[in-house]
């Protein structure tokens, strides 16, 4: 339960940053996750957990359910894509995985794993790119339950390396939404977000 409303989406940061064994000295991945794991915390265990996020092979690991290929012997248990394993690092356990995030099942926790622009600062990922600063406010108005109306040419321009999520999350009207947390620190948008769908 989060300010009177039961969310069962929670958006998460798709970077392996947000393992603090990665990552210690990230203060601010550390508030990301513990706030994630706060809403997470609220849900019902018996509960479905359905985990979304990029399946692309550049993500994906032969080790199953661990951040060895990252860099950390963290075991997750389960899971090859490094969103899932995102996914059971912050919510434990999670009932299935899938790369689309429609259709929406409206009775499990949807745990939607995606990152913004990768060029916000100089030494991000992507170098700074011009519109990306821009492109992380709309991403954060969205999560904020805005109407905005998404490109996917625009967010790829912008540092978006995998938009497509962001559009399906777009065309979503939920009755309640609140962005948790957001941070730019590292370069790339990271964004906590819970909504009721």
């Amino acid at each position: 339960m989060i300010d009177s409303f039961s969310p069962n989406l929670l958006v998460i940061p798709g970077s392996p940053a947000l393992v603090r064994e990665l990552s210690p000295g990230d203060v601010a991945g550390a508030r990301l996750l513990s706030s994630a794991r706060a809403i997470a915390n609220a849900w019902d265990p018996t509960r479905a957990v359905e985990a979304v996020g990029s399946s692309d092979i550049r993500w994906r690991t032969a080790l199953t359910g661990s951040f060895h290929a990252w860099g950390a012997d963290v075991r997750v248990g389960h899971g090859h894509d490094l969103a899932e394993l995102l996914a059971r690092y912050v919510v434990g356990n999670v009932t299935s995985f899938r790369s689309t995030l429609l259709p929406l099942n409206p009775a499990a926790l949807t745990v939607v794993v995606l990152d913004g622009p990768a060029g916000l600062t100089d030494r991000a990922p992507l170098a700074l790119l011009d519109d990306a600063p821009s492109c992380h406010e709309e991403l954060k108005a969205v999560l904020s339950g805005g109407a905005v109306e998404l490109d996917e040419e625009e967010l790829r321009h912008a540092g978006v390396i995998e938009p497509t999520l962001w559009l399906q999350l777009a065309s979503l009207s939920p009755r309640q939404a609140k962005l948790v947390a957001s941070d730019e620190s590292l370069g790339v948008g990271r964004y906590v977000a819970a909504w009721e769908v």
